[in-house]
């Protein structure tokens, strides 16, 4: 049975999925996400358990998009995102009953209290800490880390506000000599002392002066001092690239697209 977390049952049922190591890139988003969204009727998020007597999971919906940690029954999990109109699944459990796999991805990790190998800027760049949010949505819907469409753009925006204003996530960037945005980096979910890192993106002009690996590794290292295990989610092609960082690969993560999808 797929329940909605609106109840304190539901909620122990819904977390203690996420306790479930094997819930590991998910659960960091999932748990941010409910924690901050899931008392918001108007946020856009949906959040879904199991029933009672049954082993517990964790599924959070924005539109057509849905994460899920656990195990649920395939054929009532298909059927019950089909009718929600969903057609885009990042999982670290069950796979819908006909879904089809689109991407895996390596989870790669630096553990709370140990150091990634410090990394200076390049001369004519500046960090720049908190940056605005409609700068690195802007940015990033140039790139190649997010759809330039106006909903996608707007629910972003709207979401990352959110979370920023709530200590739910810490962005980061870079300006050039012109003062220009030209690289960013965040954690897009702090929930657990564990922090999700996301929207690594570089200017394609400027691509070659390590400017994404001094964001992401000066980011992970301020978290992990901190006591917060810092994870991403990368393409296995650049698995190497977090490696020589100093990152380490625990496990994967893999996404699913429903039959009807067409992308």
């Amino acid at each position: 049975m797929i329940c909605a977390v609106n109840s304190a049952q539901t909620r122990r049922r819904f977390a203690a999925a996420l306790a479930d190591p094997r819930a590991a890139g998910v659960a960091c988003q999932l748990g941010a996400s409910e924690t901050l969204f899931g008392p918001l009727p108007g946020s856009g998020w949906q959040f879904y358990t199991s029933g009672e007597e049954e082993p517990p999971f964790a599924l959070g919906i924005r539109g057509q998009t849905a994460l899920l940690a656990g195990a649920a029954d395939a054929e009532e999990l298909a059927g019950f995102l089909g009718f929600l109109g969903v057609s885009r699944l990042r999982c670290a459990g069950t796979v819908p009953e006909g879904w089809q796999l689109r991407r895996r991805y390596s989870r790669m990790v630096l553990p709370a209290g140990e150091q990634l190998p410090r990394r200076e800027l390049p001369a004519g760049f500046s960090l720049e800490e908190q940056p605005a949010v409609s700068r690195v949505t802007e940015f990033l819907c140039r790139g190649e880390s997010l759809s330039g469409d106006q909903q996608t753009r707007d629910c972003f925006y709207s979401e990352t506000c959110t979370l920023v204003n709530h200590g739910r996530a810490l962005l980061w960037a870079v300006r050039d000599q012109a003062g220009e945005l030209v690289a960013t980096a965040g954690a897009y979910a702090l929930w657990n002392k564990n922090a999700y890192l996301a929207g690594v993106e570089t200017a394609r002009d400027v691509r070659g002066n390590g400017l994404a690996g001094t964001l992401v590794a000066g980011l992970a290292n301020q978290l992990a001092e901190q006591g917060i295990l810092a994870e991403l989610l990368c393409l296995p092609e650049l698995e190497e690239f977090y490696r020589q960082l100093g990152f380490i690969k625990q496990g994967e993560v893999s996404s699913y697209s429903s039959p009807s999808d067409s992308e």
